[in-house]
């Protein structure tokens, strides 16, 4: 193996020094450029070759550079949006704080803001255990009850809402252009939405009038609004009538609610 690569190391030194000589002579440089056209063809292709490769090589080059600024700029647009959703929900929490504190609710309560973090049938919160949530809390949005916590674990609860079918709730009926308290009754949730019921036969009560938390039975809290009576069912043959109440806050629609804590 080394004998042939001496061999044909001095095989071509030899061959350049005679196309070197051969350029001295007249008719050596018609032979040296006739031997030289292959070579020089061979410059050309290889020189061909390169200027495709470098094009290929940098067009490469281009495109990933390209595609890393479109996924940096991707990721900027991605981190961008989640920046305007918690701003979003900044502004509606703190928009909600402040009406809330301006809401006739008694000044000695105190309230922890929860986010909703799914509905189904009943309510869910981010808030648990860890932040001294208890069975039974109440949860408003401004000064209108949105349900009771009925179960907690340690990072989330649940609320059950006033039109949950096992929901009954003491209240009372008010009227915007009358002072005092219309009728009593048991505001229950069924499947077609809220029912006013026990409501006396004597008792006046109409459409538009408010229903509110009565806080005459332990654990539920008084002065929270629930709905608006929608319609009166009466039975003159019966002791007590109903009446539809439409609620005042759309639960599905709700991404930021209160617990009253205090």
């Amino acid at each position: 193996m080394k004998k042939n690569n001496f061999f044909w190391f001095w095989l071509l030194t030899i061959f350049s020094l005679f196309l070197l000589l051969l350029g001295h002579w007249p008719i050596g440089k018609v032979i040296q450029s006739w031997l030289g056209k292959p070579v020089l063809a061979a410059e050309k292709q290889v020189y061909v070759f390169k200027l495709a490769v470098g094009r290929q090589f940098a067009f490469f080059t281009s495109s990933r550079r390209q595609e890393k600024k479109i996924q940096m700029l991707e990721a900027k647009i991605r981190q961008l949006a989640v920046n305007q959703n918690k701003l979003v929900l900044c502004q509606e929490e703190n928009e909600k704080m402040r009406r809330l504190l301006g809401a006739p609710l008694p000044p000695s309560w105190k309230f922890l803001p929860a986010k909703v973090i799914g509905l189904s049938g009943r309510m869910m919160i981010n808030k648990g255990e860890k932040d001294g949530v208890k069975k039974g809390m109440m949860v408003v949005s401004e000064n209108i009850l949105v349900g009771r916590v009925v179960q907690v674990s340690l990072h989330d609860s649940f609320v059950e809402l006033p039109s949950s079918p096992a929901s009954k709730i003491p209240v009372i009926v008010k009227r915007t252009s009358a002072a005092g308290v219309q009728a009593r009754g048991i505001l229950s949730g069924r499947p077609a939405g809220l029912v006013l019921g026990n409501v006396l036969q004597a008792e006046d009560i109409r459409k538009g009038d408010l229903v509110v938390t009565s806080g005459e039975i332990a654990g539920w809290l008084p002065d929270l609004l629930i709905g608006q009576i929608d319609e009166v069912l009466t039975k003159p043959a019966e002791i007590y009538k109903k009446a539809r109440v439409s609620p005042l806050v759309d639960y599905k629609n709700l991404r930021i609610v209160f617990l009253i804590t205090s």
